[in-house]
């Protein structure tokens, strides 16, 4: 039989072992970073999986844009991509570390590589925060595998654009792209680049849209035809998910982000 003492102190340690696993669980970080390349100060949404604390695990990361949609919590749950609660529907070891960017009142500007008739581009620049200011960052401060096979760029809409050209400039960085219904309407030379660029066919990209937003399935169906061109196969850049009845919105880009998280974990 135990005595008194050692009874407590055992009874202590199981007690506080409890509480750390009870904490221990998935959880979004708050952080804000100042963004050099364009003088102005941006806040970051980072959604960390359960156990994170607890172990010694180095996880994936997807970079994403429009942080302020992408969690619980939004002011309008209608605006929300539910990126946390789908996470959490993975074992520890299929999760990813979610570094969400919030957007500004720019954001136009800072998802484009070109000049537009809504401005002159800031996309240039901003893709250089994340890959020489924010990763950088990220990889010293979170546990995280750096390499282009496990780093993932991904947004929808100027997002998915931005997206796409920063998986293209930057493909020893980003292995991976989520182009959600990317706007290469208002960029068409987004197609110059892709036709011109040298690829690296063991990246990846995912292209997606809804069946309801005009135009959008034709510009992904010519992204799609230029990256076969190119020489990728369909390992590397699936069929584009087309979703039907589906528009230009969250609800939408809730569902194929679901289907791509789950095509990206297996590879």
């Amino acid at each position: 039989m135990l005595k008194p003492r050692l009874k407590l102190l055992t009874l202590i340690i199981l007690t506080l072992s409890s509480v750390s696993i009870a904490q221990d669980t998935a959880r979004i970080v708050t952080e804000n970073i100042h963004i050099p390349q364009l003088n102005r100060d941006r806040s970051l949404r980072i959604y960390l999986p359960a156990g994170y604390t607890s172990s010694k695990q180095k996880y994936p990361v997807i970079y994403m844009h429009d942080g302020q949609n992408l969690f619980s919590g939004t002011k309008d749950p209608a605006f929300s991509w539910y990126i946390d609660s789908l996470l959490k529907t993975y074992p520890a070891k299929k999760q990813a570390i979610i570094v969400g960017i919030n957007n500004g009142p720019n954001r136009i500007m800072e998802y484009n590589a070109w000049d537009s008739k809504y401005g002159k581009q800031e996309g240039v620049a901003y893709t250089d925060f994340i890959v020489k200011t924010l990763k950088p960052h990220i990889d010293s401060t979170y546990r995280t595998l750096k390499d282009a096979k496990h780093t993932v760029i991904s947004g929808s809409s100027m997002g998915g654009l931005i997206s796409m050209y920063a998986a293209v400039k930057y493909p020893q960085v980003f292995g991976t792209a989520g182009v959600f219904s990317p706007s290469f309407w208002i960029a068409p030379d987004m197609y110059k680049m892709v036709s011109t660029e040298k690829p690296i066919t063991k990246n990846r990209f995912f292209l997606a849209c809804g069946d309801q937003e005009g135009d959008e399935a034709s510009y992904v169906a010519r992204m799609d035809s230029l990256l076969s061109a190119k020489g990728f196969d369909r390992g590397h850049v699936p069929a584009p998910l087309i979703l039907k009845d589906a528009k230009h919105n969250e609800a939408q880009w809730r569902k194929a982000f679901a289907v791509f998280y789950a095509w990206w974990i297996k590879q």
